[in-house]
């Protein structure tokens, strides 16, 4: 450590030597390109001092050996990438157009008086909703994996897409939701029958599988040119289009579009510094097959890429209106920093050091040091970016920054899926302000997020708060598959969607010392119960509202792991003294939802010395976590720390108000909320439905692949809707695991409260079938709804087969229609034979128990090669 200290210093000294070389808008030397050329000549050390101005980029700047030990220092000096767009004019509809000077210039962004302006997008807020996988025979030379390929939209989205010209098809961007990642497709065609499209290349994850209602928006089509803010790019008139904000006028606006992707490219360099340099408005074209991102973003380059180099040093730097990332440290980069620079409207993420793949031992990043930096307002054209992600990384650090406005992870170290081989180790994420993350648009994601085994890694003085995911894992500390060796202490955690803390699996963390505060669904989390020590738990504060419990999970979570093997400890987990504070001043009755007492948890030798008590906040309600005299954290051991110290440094006053323009956020309880899924509604006839497809929203079932299968068929459908031609084909066989399989089962995404439902089905059973249909709730409670069943031609309205109702031979379809209130213990039943006959029940009983219709099911109970159909499928909730 003293030597690489010393040759810090005597390289900061060598330079300091250097010759001056003068860059200037009006001077000899008047591009980057040409100082760099000069520099190159030059005896080094040298110094380029950037005289104040701006300097076009028309491509970007690359630097390599020859380029080292050279300072590049500049005042109010900005490198742009982008170019003024002039002539503006009014068009129809409101919208204003200018000519571009050369049609070859495409781009797919633009700014407006330095506001990212809105690609041309629908819907104009909010998302669409994939209804169903495509199946085979759609799209005749896709023959496998075809929910990496295609998926299928409703009638009125299809619409949309199929309106829009050829010409303008290929460029089309589709984004979907993956959880933690989105795929940005082209769309290579579309099928009128299924209304299917398929992408261009392939998905990095499957469609229709992470999420239910999975979200997608379309954009960059003229058709969608229809809201203020919008803009679109027509690449064969050479126009661009714009439809003002109000009160914005154009004909003194600044327009600027990106005319290259990358500001600066360093390759092979050492002791190369860039000083006050701002670099500004970079491009990035998705590319014509796609971008399918597999996590954080790390699919996606930087606007400054570094590779092979040591002592890289920005400081004083300004990086805004990008593409990509600001800064990727490629592989093989040390002793590098990042200091006291602003990045911020990023199409990317902040930092991101390292690659997806392992490197060589030797060309592990090692030394980077990213502080005292603001990193805001990212990921605007790739959601996943991070404020700052490592990757395969050692002895890295980032201290003091303000990371927020990101719609995923603040930090995200270690890329290593469970415990096996990695380089990753000894990352330090210390007093940073991490906040306004998610805004409920991915899911699997925390302030700080780790991945895998990285010994030595501290997590320390950071403040975290405000991190709203979409569906589930919005943490404020996250100890992701495999994290181990982990240090957590001294953080302070409030207002996260689920659990301040929260370890998937992991062995030997510690989390001690913290303050975890308003945790929405619990406070602390631990998903996998390994026979390991998973972690331990001490010294910590805890505050929380009583509606939502101490503990997320169920009980095996939680309870001493039932199968040791020698060396194993009977308890994965230690709690020890922690002061435990619900709002309300009551010990829960449980610590989860559903399990241990506060005595049950103590009597497992559980938090010993801990309390419950009253921390004294100086204020609670304004999140001011300061503890007052006389605190009961005292007796727990708990140890006090500057909690100002978050955040960038206060020596500077003006950079920490530069900072603190982006901790207000006004919309954010209206925004930062879960978009609703469209209420949960089929009417599902399958003649749109590819063959193989289950066609119905939110249905899915477990394979045995003994030749059981569930998908749309065109074998035979119902007559009782004259012109179908296609049904639901559950396949029977014997040998399966269980009678009761297959199994459709059917979430309704909405329907998880009390409420008036109705279910209506056609169905036929061929010889020796035998089937059941059911209303359950999200708890799976067998028996509480409505409930019917045929079986050998009779069919019947309870579990045990005493409610029999009429007999229906194998082979003659029928139409079920099932109207049920919870709560009522009883539901009503209308039974229309082929040939048009009607049979009705109005009271047939259920539990009043019953609450809601969460979860709905066919189930195949025969044992034979036998199977039953189903065509002409309606559920809706009635009130």
């Amino acid at each position: 450590m003293l030597f690489r200290i010393l040759a810090l210093i005597l390289s900061a000294a060598s330079l300091s030597l250097a010759a001056d070389i003068h860059l200037s808008p009006a001077g000899s030397i008047s591009t980057p390109q040409a100082a760099r050329d000069a520099a190159r000549a030059a005896t080094k050390p040298v110094r380029i001092l950037v005289a104040p101005g701006t300097y076009p980029l028309t491509e970007h700047l690359t630097l390599s050996a020859e380029d080292s030990q050279v300072t590049w220092s500049g005042n109010d000096a900005t490198f742009t990438a982008g170019k003024p767009i002039t002539g503006w004019q009014k068009a129809d509809g409101g919208l204003w157009k200018a000519t571009l000077p050369d049609k070859a210039w495409t781009f797919e962004q633009l700014w407006i008086n330095g506001r990212r302006a809105t690609l041309a997008r629908s819907p104009n807020k909010g998302y669409y909703h994939i209804t169903e996988a495509v199946g085979a025979g759609v799209f005749p030379d896709l023959k496998e994996n075809m929910n990496f390929h295609a998926f299928s939209v409703a009638q009125e989205q299809y619409e949309v897409l199929k309106s829009i010209p050829p010409a303008e098809r290929d460029h089309v961007l589709l984004t979907v939701t993956h959880a933690w990642a989105v795929g940005q497709c082209r769309i290579k065609d579309l099928n009128d029958e299924t209304l299917a499209v398929r992408i261009k290349g392939c998905s990095r994850y499957p469609f229709v599988e992470f999420e239910p209602d999975q979200r997608w928006w379309v954009e960059n089509f003229r058709a969608a040119l229809d809201a203020p803010g919008e803009w679109f790019l027509d690449r064969a008139k050479g126009e661009v289009l714009y439809l003002p904000l109000p009160g914005e006028d154009m004909t003194k606006a600044e327009v600027i579009a990106p005319v290259t992707d990358k500001f600066l490219s360093i390759k092979g360099a050492h002791d190369v510094s860039f000083e006050g340099i701002s670099f500004q408005y970079s491009n990035h074209l998705y590319p014509a097959e796609g971008l399918h991102d597999t996590q954080a973003a790390t699919t996606t380059q930087g606007s400054i890429e570094i590779e092979d180099s040591a002592r890289l040093h920005f400081t004083h730097c300004d990086i805004a209106h990008t593409g990509l990332h600001a800064i990727w440290f490629k592989n093989g980069c040390s002793d590098s920093t990042v200091n006291h620079c602003h990045l911020h409207d990023l199409g990317g993420g902040g930092v991101y050091v390292g690659e997806i793949a392992r490197p060589a031992d030797e060309r592990v990043n090692h030394h980077i040091t990213i502080s005292d930096s603001i990193i805001q307002h990212g990921g605007r054209l790739h959601p996943s970016a991070c404020g700052v992600v490592f990757t395969h990384t050692q002895h890295c650090t980032v201290s003091h920054c303000d990371i927020a406005d990101f719609y995923y992870t603040g930090v995200s170290a270690g890329w290593n899926w469970g415990y096996g081989d990695t380089a990753s180790r000894e990352t330090t994420v210390e007093n940073n302000h991490i906040h306004h993350l998610g805004w409920a648009y991915l899911s699997d994601m925390g302030g700080y997020y780790g991945l895998g085994t990285s010994p030595g890694t501290i997590i320390r003085g950071n403040h975290v708060h405000h991190v709203a995911s979409h569906r589930y894992g919005g943490w404020g500390l996250y100890n992701d598959e495999g994290s181990a060796d982990t240090l957590m202490e001294n953080n302070l955690v409030h207002d996260t969607w689920n659990a301040g803390f929260h370890q998937h699996y992991g062995y030997f963390n510690t989390v001690r010392n913290n303050i975890f505060a308003f945790g929405h669904t619990a406070q602390i989390q631990a998903s996998r119960n390994e026979a390991r020590l998973r972690f331990r738990y001490m010294n910590n504060i805890v505050v929380w509202d009583p509606a939502s419990p101490l503990l997320d999970g169920g009980e095996w979570n939680w309870k001493f792991f039932d199968k040791t093997e020698r060396g194993d400890p009977k308890d994965s987990l230690v709690f020890r003294k922690n002061l435990y504070w619900p709002t309300d001043g009551k010990i829960p009755a449980t610590l989860t939802k559903t399990h241990f007492t506060w005595d049950e948890w103590r009597k497992m030798g559980r938090d010993k010395e801990s309390l419950f008590a009253d921390p004294l906040f100086e204020d609670l309600a304004a999140r001011d976590f300061r503890l007052k005299p006389n605190s009961p954290a005292e007796k727990i051991g708990f140890k006090p720390w500057d909690l100002t110290l978050a955040g960038v440094r206060k020596t500077d006053p003006a950079w920490r108000d530069l900072a603190a323009k982006g901790h207000t956020y006004p919309t954010w309880d209206t925004d930062a909320k879960p978009w609703p899924a469209p209420p949960y509604k089929v009417d599902q006839n399958f003649e749109h439905a590819g063959l193989g497809t289950l066609g119905i929203r939110g249905a899915k079932y477990t394979h045995e692949n003994k030749g059981e299968s569930i998908g749309v068929t065109d074998e035979t459908s119902s007559p009782i809707t004259p012109g179908s031609k296609r049904s639901l084909k559950v396949q029977d066989a014997p040998g399966l695991s269980k009678s009761y399989n297959p199994v459709l089962d059917i979430y309704p995404t909405t329907w998880d409260t009390p409420g008036t439902f109705h279910a209506e089905f056609d169905v036929m059973a061929q010889p020796g079938a035998d089937w059941f249909f059911e209303m359950r709730g999200k708890n799976l409670d067998f028996g509480n709804g409505p409930y019917l069943r045929w079986q050998k031609d009779q069919l019947a309205a309870s579990t045990d087969g005493k409610v029999q109702l009429i007999k229906i031979p194998a082979g003659e379809w029928f139409r079920v229609s099932i109207t049920a209130s919870t709560g009522a213990g009883k539901w009503s039943l209308e039974i229309t034979r082929q040939d048009g006959t009607k049979h009705a029940y109005p009271d047939l009983a259920c539990k009043p128990a019953w609450s809601n219709a969460g979860y709905l099911l066919f189930s195949a109970l025969g044992t034979t090669q036998t199977a039953f159909f189903i065509d002409n499928l309606k559920l809706e909730q009635l009130k």
